[in-house]
């Protein structure tokens, strides 16, 4: 793929260019339990049921956490070889996660956005998310970036149904070979893109860890890889 080419680069948002401190929460809990653990390998045991949920049961994350938690929470600390009262120990995370902002940007997402517009390159926002979206986008300063901002709840279809990357299209103006779609969930993001002709990345943090079944390229570490390629 020569990114040079393409006028205009779309991001996902979740994990591509925001992420959250739900490992910093978890290591809390541990220690409230008198359990020592590194934050890396929390962060990769987090990774790694990310990469489960995405593959074996597409949609669940976005049902709400009423619906998913507790058990993600379980397959988490199964990875880390854990066993809580997955109720308190959920009860005593979400706690804390309510009382803090839940989603930043990565420490060099505004940066590389920066430099990309710079360049020359149209920018567009395409997510599935739930209405808190844009104020999100605004609270974090990342909404000003987009020329296009799209968000599953507010047009009513989500990735990877081709309808969300058509009117991705149609409002930006543009065909499917001027675009590149970046995102961290192969089956959202990437098999959603192509099945429209665009070109797409993926983000992925751990090389081929979480996604060992995939024979896929691109795939880079994080979004400032990208700067490489322009």
């Amino acid at each position: 793929m020569e990114l040079r080419s393409k006028g205009v680069i779309a991001f996902d948002l979740g994990y591509t260019l925001l992420t959250n401190d739900r490992a910093k929460v978890h290591q809390q809990y541990l220690h409230h339990q008198g359990v020592n653990a590194d934050l890396d390998s929390i962060e990769l045991a987090y990774h790694i049921v990310d990469k489960e949920f995405m593959r074996s049961y597409p949609k669940v994350i976005s049902t709400g956490r009423k619906q998913y938690y507790p058990w993600f929470v379980g397959r988490v600390n199964f990875e880390l070889k854990h066993c809580f009262d997955l109720m308190e120990q959920t009860a005593f995370m979400l706690n804390i996660i309510s009382s803090a902002p839940p989603w930043k940007p990565f420490p060099w997402a505004i940066e590389v956005l920066e430099q990309i517009k710079h360049k020359g390159y149209r920018l567009a926002l395409l997510s599935n998310w739930d209405a808190s979206a844009r104020s999100i986008l605004r609270s974090v300063g990342l909404d000003s970036f987009f020329e296009v901002i799209l968000i599953s709840s507010e047009v009513g279809y989500e990735k990877p149904d081709a309808r969300i990357f058509h009117k991705l299209l149609s409002e930006l103006r543009c065909t499917a070979n001027e675009v590149v779609y970046v995102g961290d969930n192969y089956y959202d993001d990437v098999i959603g893109a192509q099945a429209l002709g665009i070109d797409a990345i993926l983000v992925n943090p751990y090389g081929k860890i979480g996604i060992e079944e995939l024979d896929f390229a691109p795939i880079l570490p994080d979004v400032r890889s990208l700067l490489e390629h322009l």
